[in-house]
């Protein structure tokens, strides 16, 4: 039995153990970045890349981070962030209160752990468990376009989402301008004042609704002006 023992131990101690890569970073973004696209992620959908962020590297050396809940997306470039493949990365409500200067940011280890951080690379919050989410994201840059816009605002949008957009500019540039090619087509919106980011986005058009004022109010009098009245 001894025999049996020793020979099991010995084809144990002949095999090495295996080797265990250490987690290296794989993605980092500007916190502001995050915060950005964050209104934009979709909540609780079936389609669960839409429910996290997708980084991914351009070209150019510089990142792209985008956000789509299906009815609206955006996109902001980071020309200092950095992604060595392109992820997608689920984002907590509590971990988005440490996004709160433009020197923070989202850093990305290929273990799966997702952590804001500040200017030294400090960690300032770490998410519990793998926050990697595995799938394909959409291709943004299909339906992403100006080609026959016009400035302006055309069509049935929602208000919530006209919220949302206006609500990002106010509070992270000093201008917002919409464009518009006709009543179905995504309205998109550019945001100025930035920074180094550069940020556009669009808002899915609704099917509706009253293209004239209603049939019930009363045929009007001659007036020129609202001061005429």
């Amino acid at each position: 039995m001894n025999a049996i023992a020793n020979d099991a131990q010995a084809l144990l101690d002949s095999v090495a153990p295996a080797a265990i890569e250490p987690a290296h970073l794989i993605a980092r973004v500007s916190a502001i970045a995050v915060k950005l696209v964050y209104p934009f992620i979709a909540r609780n959908d079936v389609r669960h890349y839409l429910n996290g962020i997708n980084i991914r590297p351009l070209e150019d050396g510089s990142t792209m981070v985008v956000a789509c809940s299906g009815h609206r997306y955006i996109v902001v470039r980071d020309p200092s962030g950095f992604a060595d493949s392109e992820i997608i990365v689920s984002i907590s409500k509590d971990a988005l209160k440490h996004a709160t200067s433009a020197k923070h940011t989202l850093d990305v280890m290929s273990n799966g752990s997702a952590m804001f951080s500040d200017q030294v690379a400090q960690p300032l919050f770490i998410q519990p468990g793998n926050s990697l989410i595995v799938a394909e994201f959409p291709r943004i840059e299909r339906v992403a376009t100006l080609a026959g816009y016009k400035e302006g605002i055309v069509g049935a949008i929602n208000p919530k989402f006209l919220y949302d957009a206006l609500e990002i500019g106010k509070t992270f540039g000093d201008s917002i301008r919409f464009f518009t090619r006709d009543a179905e087509s995504p309205l998109t919106f550019v945001l100025g004042g930035l920074g180094d980011l550069e940020c556009f986005g669009g808002i899915m058009k609704l099917r509706d609704s009253m293209a004239t004022l209603p049939d019930w109010l009363p045929l009007p009098g001659e007036v020129n002006s609202l001061a005429d009245l």
